[in-house]
């Protein structure tokens, strides 16, 4: 069945707007270098997108049911257009920081109504599958495509700032802004609540915790790790290791079959330690084939067995309007993971260097993870 041509525009809209998460990704070491903010800097002003999806998830989540799909895209290209500009301006931790706001404000406003959009174009159920699942490989592939294409154009052209990849996505930006501007919109507007609160259904903590622990591992990979690496004199290590791991995550949530929500998050658990163990050791001892094989690792368990797992319990535990609800609490969870260990190990790093922050860091991930592993292990009441 062919695609709408709709559903490709609002494909080619959420790609662009998730490729602004990640596109200075392998300059986040440089930035910090260059402001003297240090591994605690840097997580501070990676975290602000995660902090600013978590107080505005509530808000923003139900906004297109009362505006409109097309405003909240055509905001979202807007505000992902000016994250790129914030650090073509004024390259530097600050100017992150405001990248990382407006990048978290343009995800929330696009997570829920584009994929609506999407199907409503389509049109038919089988359509409107197709259209979910072109908006997800959108948004899952856009976060490894961003620092991919960032990394090859520094190889390739130097590491002359900005890099064409910026000036590349504000150009595609603007074309896809024309484009979503004339799209129909046919959903009436309708009077729907402001706020949607998460919820946490019977059954579905523990899973949603493994959450917590699977995002805080690719947080402190993201910061911490290239920043241990960069002061170790490999400044493109990491950047490198995050790539390998969002893209490996990608295929391995595309592959997982129809297993069981709890035996995904089991299997994840220790896939997930070990996969850390191995980027730690990567990190520590600069050796690439282990922040490789670890990066996969974290990425199958984090974006994959983890990920799919959550989600699919709080699905089966909720029902009617209350699923909504219970993926919302997943992604509250899962974002709070994205910011507390990040910056604890960040201060850690700073604190008492990379050996001892991240091998502090492990420790606890074993902890908690084996806590819940406990938990999902026990029988269903």
């Amino acid at each position: 069945m062919s695609l709408n041509p709709g559903v490709i525009a609002i494909g080619g809209a959420v790609f662009a707007i998730g490729i602004s998460t990640t596109l200075a990704m392998p300059l986040f070491t440089t930035y910090a270098a260059r402001d003297g903010g240090g591994a605690s800097g840097l997580a501070a002003a990676f975290i602000v997108y995660a902090a600013t999806l978590i107080v505005t998830a509530p808000l923003l989540g139900g906004l297109s049911d009362r505006i409109g799909r097309r405003p909240c895209v055509l905001a979202a290209l807007l505000l992902a257009g000016l994250s790129t500009l914030c650090l073509v301006l004024a390259p530097g931790l600050v100017a992150l920081g405001v990248a990382r706001l407006l990048q978290g404000l343009a995800i929330g406003l696009v997570a829920g109504g584009a994929t609506a959009w999407a199907a409503e174009l389509a049109g038919g159920p089988e359509a409107g599958r197709q259209a979910a699942r072109v908006t997800a490989f959108a948004t899952a592939g856009s976060y490894g495509a961003g620092a991919l294409a960032t990394l090859g154009a520094l190889w390739l052209l130097g590491d002359a700032e900005p890099p064409v990849t910026f000036w590349a996505h504000l150009a595609a930006v603007a074309v896809l802004a024309v484009v979503v501007a004339r799209l129909p919109d046919p959903r009436p507007q309708e009077r729907v609540a402001w706020l949607r609160v998460p919820a946490f259904p019977r059954g579905t903590v523990a899973g949603s915790f493994g959450m917590f622990a699977a995002w805080g591992v690719t947080g402190v990979t993201i910061t911490s790790v290239p920043s241990a690496l960069a002061m170790a004199g490999h400044p493109r290590l990491g950047p490198i290791a995050v790539c390998f791991m969002i893209l490996a995550g990608t295929a391995v949530q595309q592959a997982i079959g129809r297993l069981p929500a709890r035996t995904l998050s089991l299997i994840g658990l220790p896939v997930l330690v070990a996969g850390a163990g191995l980027v730690i050791l990567g990190t520590l001892t600069v050796s690439l084939p282990l922040l490789l094989a670890g990066g996969a690792l974290v990425g199958s368990a984090a974006y994959g067995f983890l990920f799919v797992g959550a989600l699919a319990g709080a699905s089966e535990a909720a029902s009617g309007a209350d699923r909504a609800r219970a993926a919302a609490g997943v992604f509250l969870v899962a974002h709070l993971g994205f910011c507390v260990p990040p910056l604890l190990t960040g201060l850690a790093v700073d604190a008492v260097g990379a050996g001892p922050a991240l091998g502090g860091f492990w420790a606890m991930l074993v902890a908690v993870c084996a806590l819940l592993g406990l938990r999902l292990a026990r029988p269903a009441a």
